[in-house]
C-alpha cells in the first residue's frame, strides 16, 4: 500500500516538482511496456515452488547489476540487429517472449526455465531503464527508482497471487504467456523487418523526361542558337512597325 500512495501522490504532484525520477517514473516507469513484462514474471514467480521464486528473484536482481555495468557492450552488441536501434534495442520484444517462454509452457518445465528468464528479464529491465534516463551527468537516481518500482511491483503482485492461490491461476498464466509471446514475436518481427517492408519509390516517367536536360553533360556550341546576340535586322524606310499586342 505504501508504494500504491507514493505513486499516487507522484501523479497529483505538479510536474514541475517531481523532479528527474518521479517524472522518468509516471513518463516512462508505469508504461505498459515496462509493465507487462514484470507483471508476467510474477506471475510466473508465483506459480512456481518457493525455492524456485526465490533463485529466479536473485537471479533477476543480478540481472540489473549486469544490464547497468555491461549497458555499453550489450548496445554494441544488439545494434546489429536491424531496427534495434530505433526501437531500445529490442529490450520490450525479448522481455516479452523471456516471460512468455515461462508461462505457457506448464508448470513442468516452468520451475527449470524461470531461473534463466529471471537473468534475461532483470538485464533488459537495466538496459531499457538507462535508455530511458533523462539525467545529465550519470546521475544514479532515475535508475535506482526504476529498479524500487520493478522490486516493489514483482514483490505486491507475486505475494498477493500467492495468497489468493485460486485454481484457475494455472490456465490464466497459460493465457497470459501465449499473449506475451505473441506480442514480443509480433513486436520484434515488426522492428526487425519494419524498414524492409517498406517500398521502394521509384521516380516517374515525367520526372525523368522532365529531369533528363539537366543531367546531360554535353554543353552546347556557339553555333547551336545562331540568332542569340546577333543585332537586330534593319527596318525599311516607309514600312510602319507592327503595333504591340498584349
Amino acid at each position: 500500500m505504501a508504494g500504491l500512495a507514493i505513486l499516487i501522490a507522484l501523479a497529483l504532484i505538479p510536474v514541475e516538482t517531481r523532479g528527474e525520477a518521479g517524472a522518468w517514473v509516471i513518463r516512462e516507469g508505469l508504461t505498459l511496456r515496462r509493465l507487462f513484462p514484470l507483471f508476467g514474471f510474477a506471475i510466473a514467480l508465483s506459480l512456481v515452488p518457493r525455492s524456485a521464486a526465490r533463485l529466479a528473484f536473485v537471479l533477476w536482481l543480478a540481472g540489473l547489476a549486469v544490464g547497468y555495468v555491461y549497458r555499453i557492450e550489450l548496445m554494441a552488441a544488439l545494434q546489429q540487429i536491424p531496427g534495434a536501434i530505433t526501437h531500445h534495442f529490442l529490450t520490450m520484444p525479448v522481455s516479452a517472449i523471456a516471460a512468455g517462454l515461462v508461462l505457457a509452457p506448464g508448470r513442468m518445465l516452468r520451475p527449470v526455465l524461470i531461473a534463466p528468464a529471471g537473468l534475461i528479464l532483470g538485464v533488459m529491465y537495466a538496459l531499457a531503464t538507462k535508455l530511458s534516463d533523462p539525467s545529465y551527468g550519470g546521475a544514479p537516481w532515475v535508475f535506482l527508482s526504476g529498479c524500487a518500482l520493478g522490486v516493489w511491483l514483482i514483490v505486491a503482485v507475486t505475494l498477493s497471487l500467492r495468497a489468493w492461490n485460486a485454481p484457475w491461476f494455472e490456465i490464466a498464466g497459460r493465457i497470459i504467456g501465449s499473449w506475451l509471446l505473441a506480442i514480443g514475436l509480433l513486436y520484434g518481427g515488426v522492428s526487425v523487418m519494419g524498414n524492409r517492408l517498406k517500398p521502394k519509390s521509384e521516380p516517374t516517367k515525367s520526372a525523368i523526361s522532365e529531369n533528363a536536360p539537366a543531367t546531360q553533360s554535353e554543353v552546347p556550341g556557339a553555333d547551336a542558337f545562331p540568332s542569340f546576340g546577333a543585332p537586330p535586322a534593319p527596318s525599311v524606310p516607309g514600312e510602319s512597325k507592327p503595333e504591340f499586342q498584349p
